[in-house]
Parts: structure tokens; C-alpha cells; sequence
């Protein structure tokens, strides 16, 4: 996972499996689409797009002296997104056809799903009247660009919108965008809730959190009452309570990162009192 600085907190990020629902999306319906991160000032100054990610020839046309426009139009949809959550379909201030997502991780805005720079059905004098493309010098420019545009019609765009809001689904459950917590501790917790199963100890945590391992030991014993050992045996024993439900002691010794089954039994036996086999003979009651 990608480590990428993103508002006050760090935001780690999934590049290349992104990219690829970015670059899918883009191929199948041939229009610009990217991951925008790393709002500054109502304005994103990051992101992963699709392989048609250069501005549209029109766009770039626009830009040359309207470019305050667009700015203020993303300001506007991007504070719009963001108060209700939702996607955001709308046609920009220049004529074409944009959407933006907001994708947020416990109550934190990380960026916004996007696509954009597509033409309606409209067509370009009632576009130019309608947002006052006159005011461009090169009128004659625009329109040309304009004409040589593919259309997309609103049904289809409605479609896109709910797509992209599937790929936010997918994204946030399988955990593509993460935020960095401040407190190392809190990802010392995680790597033990993910790595219960295998022979990790306080070195291989210490390197997840990039701290020493006296660190990760005096951190331990001050929030939790306990060495980094001890919490590890614990969290380990409890996930085999669990498991010893529905699955056989050699079976659960090597789901709970124990080298064997006599070293398991002596654990689980200080820690709950009772050996792996009464336990199982307990529940079966």
C-alpha cells in the first residue's frame, strides 16, 4: 500500500488497484475519470486518473481563458458533494457533463470519485447561449471541438453515476483508501487483530509501526496494563475459544500462531484456567 500525504493525516492508498477501476471505466466509456485527493482550499491538488486522462481538447480551449470558471464550478460541486454525501451529477459552467463522489472513512473526507468532460445532447449554440461561451475569443474553436465530441446521453450518465458508486463500495470494504491513525499504538493493535494466525513477536511489530521495539513494549504496558507479549498470548486465546466451537485442537493451535500443541495447551490453560480439551467438553454441554 501506497503512502501518500493527504489533508492533516496520511492517507494510504491502494494506487494500482485504483488505477485499474479508474482506467476500466475509462476504456469502456471512453471519457476521463480519476480518484481526486488532497483537497487544499476547495481544490484537489492530487489524483489517480484513468488512460483518457488528459483534458479534453475543449476543455483545454476553455482554459486558455475561462480556467476561473472551472475552478469556481469544482469549489462549488466539491462543497455540494460534501454536505450531503452524495454523488453529484451535473453539467459544469462551460457545457460539459461531470460528476463527483465524496468517499469518506469514519466521518473523514478522504477525496472524491470523478468523472467528467463529457457532451450532452445539446447542441453547441444552445450550450454557448446557455453558459455564455461568447465571452471566449476563439468561439469558432470551440465550437469545432465541441462537434467533434462523442454523446452521451443522460440515461447513460445516470448509469456511470451508479457504477461509481459501486467502485466506492468496493474500495472502502476492501480497504484501498486507508487513513494513517496519529497514535502508532492503534496500528500496533491492528497488526495483532490481522496477524493472530501467524509467529509474529514484538520485533515484526515494531517493524510494521517503523519504532523500535522498546518502544512498542513500553507503549504496551502503558495503554494496556500488559506487556506486548502478554496481550499477544491473550488476543491469541480468545480468538481460540472461538474457533475451538467448531474446529479440533490441532486445528486451532495452528489458526492462533502457535508453533504446537503442547506449547497452545500450556498458554490456554494459564490464561483461562482450563485445558483446550475440558474447554471443548464445557461448550459441548
Amino acid at each position: 500500500m501506497e503512502h501518500i500525504d493527504a489533508y492533516k493525516e496520511e492517507l494510504l492508498i491502494e494506487v494500482d488497484e485504483i488505477k485499474k477501476l479508474m482506467d476500466l471505466s475509462s476504456s469502456l466509456f471512453n471519457i476521463r475519470t480519476a480518484f481526486v485527493y488532497s483537497i487544499d482550499d476547495e481544490q484537489y491538488t492530487n489524483e489517480i486518473a484513468g488512460n483518457n486522462g488528459d483534458y479534453q481538447n475543449y476543455c483545454r480551449i476553455i482554459q486558455k481563458e475561462l480556467k476561473h470558471r472551472c475552478i469556481a464550478c469544482d469549489r462549488n460541486k466539491f462543497k455540494e458533494a460534501n454536505r450531503t454525501r452524495e454523488p453529484v451529477l451535473y453539467r459544469c459552467y462551460n457545457g460539459l457533463y461531470e460528476m463527483f463522489l465524496p468517499l469518506y472513512i469514519e466521518n473523514t473526507l478522504t477525496g472524491y470519485l470523478h468523472f467528467g468532460q463529457v457532451r450532452g445532447e445539446h447542441d453547441f449554440k444552445t450550450i454557448a447561449t446557455e453558459c455564455s461561451l461568447h465571452e471566449h475569443s476563439d468561439i469558432e474553436a470551440l465550437e469545432r471541438s465541441y462537434n467533434s465530441m462523442e454523446v452521451i446521453n443522460k440515461e447513460k450518465l445516470i448509469l456511470i453515476s451508479e457504477l461509481f458508486q459501486k467502485f466506492s463500495d468496493i474500495i472502502l470494504k476492501n480497504k484501498l483508501i486507508e487513513l494513517k491513525q496519529a497514535k502508532p499504538e492503534y496500528y500496533l493493535k491492528k497488526y495483532v487483530e490481522e496477524n493472530l494466525d501467524k509467529p509474529i513477536d514484538v520485533h515484526s511489530a515494531s517493524d510494521s509501526v517503523g519504532r523500535s521495539p522498546s518502544f512498542v513494549t513500553h507503549k504496551f504496558k502503558i495503554i494496556y496494563g500488559k506487556t506486548f507479549h502478554e496481550y499477544l498470548n491473550n488476543a491469541r486465546i480468545e480468538r481460540a475459544k472461538k474457533l475451538l466451537k467448531k474446529y479440533t485442537i490441532d486445528e486451532t493451535f495452528q489458526q492462533c500462531g502457535f508453533n504446537n500443541r503442547y506449547h497452545f495447551s500450556k498458554v490456554f490453560k494459564k490464561l483461562a484456567g482450563i485445558t483446550p480439551h475440558e474447554f471443548q467438553l464445557i461448550i459441548d454441554q
